[in-house]
């Protein structure tokens, strides 16, 4: 093997390594050039083996290159290019642009024929062994930037701990100017003892802004204070106060929490705190806030919140009343909506019922028709509001528009009766908006709470209000729809049925058969026609007249129809005295079959016929036949052959029925 086979041999285990490695010869030919520096460089090894480094990267001919590395080919001490001195060796660019920043380290390793040449010697001195520089190239770009970064924060961190000594060096020095600032300032100033869990210090404006004096702040212990604590924002002090535990000098630790006012009502603060003192140890003792009443931004937030949900809300129901013509669907999600905008424990839709008196209407009951509930609140949907409810001044409140609003039912001025219903549902604050229809009350939509009492604000009014006003818009709607299509399935009635029998007429029969056909073609089943014409009936509408004949056919259709009983057979007037069955999944024998109980059930009519020359009743012929649908065949030689076995059932005395199949012989 060529030494760039035996280097590759030697060293090749380093084509694994996550860094960059080449090795060159004293001459600083490349006999080693391994893939990650392939990767690195886009150099491939192929085209760099053997060949003078310098030639790709002439800054190594640099006097400070040459002669680091003569020491190490003459099997000198490693020797390191750090990154600080030496940006890049071996210079490359990442990805983004970047040039990679490297540590290199070079040594020497014997060349792979040294070991052959060891026992060589010239007199009493043995020849000098050839050495190769083995470079190992580190990528720390991603570390000097994390470094320099480290560095500049720590700067930033020190200014500042150095700028809040200072502060806390003229705070201990003037104490006065502090109490002075303190007092007039527009917030609570405070001191907090970690250790001892107590207000060491509170400013006046503790008095202004929460009612309290400061020796009543100050006599708080934690458990007191605790209680003045909203229960929802309770919870995050053990991890609020945790931070301090970690802090460092300077650090502002940030909360925002609900504190009682000495009148009971709720106030938002926002608090900035620092550590203030620290123990011998070094453990924070007291730190220094200041609490910032935040109510009034607070207020204005959750207005701005609930506005934007309500427009969210109405939009989503909009939307939903205009692509939606369903109206049960449309109240569930309105209800669905409103229950949880206002995080209620039940939303219902009460529908009203009018006695049956159409002069004098009057209400005379409710039922729940959509309900929308929290998992533990009780179901109230199908129940029926009785008519003590709807009372006449509870009737007059919804005519005219009303809303009832009790924000406790205990309090509230309902009659004796509603509160008998809300006792009985469990509900301790509700409102109801009437939903119109036209000028006549059309419904009731109701919001209940359950678990407490609620006081309802304007902005929640209104809400259902113009929530009931789309639910009107809706109703109307849905109604025209249902007149639409009551319309419309009249028309298609209408369109596809013969007003003097009532049957399917003949384009509906056609549309059914080639329907049919292309169902039974795919699922390869039996399609069966039977073609029916009464005997003689010319000469029965000479002898009898022509509303007679009618009636005769009104009869022998009846007839017919009570022979076929399968929801998806047909039966349809083909044309004047002529009737036509289309039989799907049914073979020639079960035609057949019907075909006899149809001419005997016309028998039986006993429908005189004096100028029958075969009968002194109305009887029928029939032709029946039967195909297996294919892609060769269309529906009219289904017709066709039905319609020539009618012929031979005529041909054969009348009064009977012949069955074909398409290209066989009678059966």
């Amino acid at each position: 093997m060529n030494e760039l086979e035996l280097v590759q041999k030697e060293f090749g285990i380093l084509d694994r390594v996550p860094e960059g490695v080449c090795i060159l010869r004293e001459d600083f030919n490349v006999v080693f050039w391994n893939r990650c520096l392939e990767n690195w460089t886009g150099i491939p090894r192929r085209e760099i083996l053997g060949k003078n480094i310098s030639i790709y990267f002439p800054h190594l001919d640099q006097p400070k290159y040459i002669f680091r590395l003569q020491e190490i080919f003459s099997g000198g001490p490693p020797t390191i290019f750090s990154s600080q001195l030496h940006k890049s060796i071996i210079p490359c660019q990442l990805s983004d642009g970047r040039w990679r920043i490297q540590h290199t380290t070079v040594t020497p390793v014997p060349a792979v024929n040294a070991q052959e040449k060891q026992s060589e010697e010239i007199g009493d001195r043995p020849l000098k062994k050839p050495f190769y520089a083995l470079f190992v190239i580190e990528d720390v770009t991603d570390l000097t930037q994390r470094i320099q970064e480290y560095r500049t924060m720590r700067d930033r961190a020190l200014e500042e701990i150095s700028e809040r000594k200072k502060v806390e060096e003229e705070l201990l020095i003037s104490q006065h100017f502090i109490q002075k600032v303190a007092d007039t300032a527009p917030y609570i100033l405070y001191i907090y003892d970690l250790v001892n869990q107590q207000i060491f210090y509170v400013n006046e404006q503790v008095n202004i802004l929460l009612g309290y004096s400061i020796e009543e702040i100050q006599a708080i212990d934690v458990n007191k204070f605790a209680q003045l604590i909203h229960p929802e924002d309770l919870e995050q002090f053990p991890a609020h106060f945790a931070k301090f535990d970690r802090a460092q000098e300077g650090d502002i630790i940030e909360i925002d929490y609900r504190i009682s006012h000495n009148s009971g009502e709720w106030r938002w603060f926002h608090c900035r705190e620092v550590i203030f003192t620290r123990t011998s140890e070094g453990k924070p003792q007291q730190i220094l806030g200041t609490g910032q009443d935040i109510s009034e931004g607070k207020k204005a937030e959750l207005a701005l919140h609930l506005q934007i949900e309500k427009e969210r809300l109405m939009a989503g129901i909009t939307q939903q009343i205009r692509s939606s013509l369903n109206l049960n669907e449309v109240l569930h999600t309105a209800v669905t909506e409103v229950r949880h905008f206002l995080q209620a424990d039940r939303a219902i839709v009460c529908r009203v019922q009018y006695n049956s008196d159409e002069e004098n209407q009057n209400l005379n009951s409710g039922i729940i028709t959509v309900e929308s509930r929290a998992d533990d609140c009780q179901s109230i949907l199908g129940l029926k509001m009785p008519i003590s409810y709807l009372n006449q001044d509870c009737c007059c409140l919804y005519q005219q528009d009303g809303i009832r609003k009790i924000d406790n039912w205990c309090t509230g001025d309902s009659c004796c009766s509603h509160q008998v219903l809300l006792q009985k549902w469990q509900v301790k604050s509700c409102l109801e908006v009437p939903i119109r229809q036209g000028k006549k009350l059309w419904g009731v939509l109701m919001v209940h709470y359950c678990q407490s009492t609620r006081k309802w604000q304007s902005l929640e009014v209104d809400l259902i209000k113009e929530l009931a006003n789309q639910l009107t818009i809706a109703i109307q709607q849905a109604e025209l729809y249902q007149k639409l299509q009551a319309a419309n399935q009249e028309l298609s009635r209408l369109a596809s049925s013969d007003s003097l029998t009532e049957l399917a007429n003949r384009r509906r029969f056609d549309e059914y058969l080639a329907k049919e056909w292309r169902r039974l073609e795919r699922e390869q089943a039996p399609l069966s026609l039977i073609l029916c014409d009464v005997d003689f009936f010319k000469k029965y509408n000479d002898t009898y007249g022509h509303q007679a004949g009618d009636f005769c056919l009104q009869e022998v259709a009846i007839a017919i129809r009570k022979a076929v009983r399968r929801p998806a057979d047909l039966v349809a007037r083909y044309g004047g005295e002529e009737f036509a069955i289309v039989l799907p999944r049914t073979p020639l024998d079960g035609a057949y079959h019907v075909a006899e109980t149809i001419r005997k059930n016309v028998i039986g009519l006993k429908l005189s016929h004096g100028s029958s020359p075969i009968s002194q009743y109305v009887t029928i012929s029939i032709g029946i036949t039967t195909i297996v649908p294919n892609h060769r065949y269309w529906p009219a030689k289904l017709i066709e052959a039905a319609d020539k076995a009618l012929y031979q059932a005529k041909q054969a005395g009348r009064n009977c029925a012949i069955g074909l199949r398409v290209e066989s012989t009678t059966v």
